[in-house]
């Protein structure tokens, strides 16, 4: 397996899940662009075993992207279960004030859409691309999905309607909300309220609850976010290619 060393800084999620073996995959650091801007991200494709389906992911508030971590594991473990995906620093397309302005907010959707269309150009059926979103993330992963992004479907982790009040979906692909049962940071009724908010307006929407986590994960936690994620996606954009 390849590897190079990419983005410095550190992904304040917690400690990285278990691997129970090296996943057959490469990654590198790379750019794509976003309204004029550069964006930096890791590329990770898998080496044999391909769905021919990506995964764009968006880190929490205060993330950065590198190899090594929890939210680079998690990474790992989409990839080698046969998925392209990027981990775009969304932040490069303008950096968090704490205020976020919905012109922020919407830059950093924008990043999320782009990276599905830089699949997409790359050959990836429109069908088969999905977002994943931790925390701020989550908001930024799922409310851009539902908007003018081309992802068939999505996955909020750890977020609610205290991260940011959601729009009104103009999509309605299928949504998986991964809950922290003791988060104290987003609070469980906030999750219910972002649930209750896409389901009202006929979102597809499962959900998931990690039984005694908070909002930093360990590493069990870790093994279980991706086990019903990948469950997730390989139901709608994962699925074999007749």
């Amino acid at each position: 397996m390849r590897r190079r060393a990419v983005l410095g800084g550190l992904v304040a999620l917690g400690a990285a899940p278990a691997a129970a073996q090296e996943p057959l995959l490469t990654y590198a650091g790379m750019t794509f662009r976003s309204h004029g801007k550069d964006i930096r991200a890791i590329h990770y494709r898998p080496l044999g075993a391909e769905r021919k389906s990506a995964i764009v992911m968006m880190h929490g508030s205060g993330g950065r992207i590198r190899n090594d971590g929890p939210w680079h594991d998690l990474a790992m473990q989409f990839a080698g279960d046969g998925y392209e995906v990027l981990t775009p620093l969304y932040t490069d397309a303008w950096p968090d004030d704490g205020i976020r302005p919905p012109a922020m907010m919407e830059a950093w959707r924008d990043v999320g859409e782009h990276a599905v269309d830089w699949f997409i150009a790359r050959g990836i059926d429109r069908r088969r691309t999905a977002m994943f979103g931790y925390s701020l993330g989550s908001y930024v992963a799922v409310d851009g999905a539902l908007g003018n992004s081309r992802a068939a479907a999505a996955i909020g982790l750890a977020g609610g309607v205290d991260v940011y009040t959601p729009r009104a979906p103009r999509r309605r692909i299928p949504v998986l909300m991964i809950r922290a049962q003791n988060d104290t940071h987003v609070l469980p009724r906030n999750t219910d309220a972002w649930i209750d908010f896409l389901r009202d307006r006929d979102v597809p929407v499962r959900e998931h609850t990690i039984v005694g986590a908070g909002h930093l994960f360990r590493p069990q936690e870790w093994v279980e976010i991706f086990q019903v994620s990948a469950q997730f996606y390989a139901s709608n954009v994962g699925r074999e290619i007749r």
